[in-house]
């Protein structure tokens, strides 16, 4: 079965944000990458947010890859895996969330 592509008014609804049984989700950065294949950036972070914003608009995942938690890549951490953050990472965690670094 090939790839279906995502209309541009499915990608318009998910940069506007669409409504949940939670409630309204806020504006996302969304792009089609390659047919049936998306990108999107959220600025919050609900159960399961992505797979329903997806069915939402009238598709289904059928894979999900988290790239990046805030301004943190995940490139080489292996899948269930965790690390100890750098200071570094914790403090550009905490401006990216807009907390003042710590004392």
């Amino acid at each position: 079965m090939q790839p279906r592509r995502v209309s541009a008014r499915a990608l318009q609804a998910l940069r506007e944000g669409v409504e949940l049984d939670d409630g309204r989700t806020a504006p996302a950065k969304a792009r089609q990458v390659a047919p049936g294949l998306l990108e999107i950036t959220l600025r919050e972070g609900r159960k399961r947010q992505v797979r329903r914003m997806i069915e939402a608009v009238g598709h289904r995942v059928v894979e999900l890859e988290r790239v990046a938690f805030g301004p943190l890549g995940l490139r080489g951490l292996a899948i269930g895996k965790s690390r100890l953050l750098k200071t570094a990472e914790v403090e550009r965690l905490r401006r990216a969330a807009g907390r003042n670094a710590a004392p």
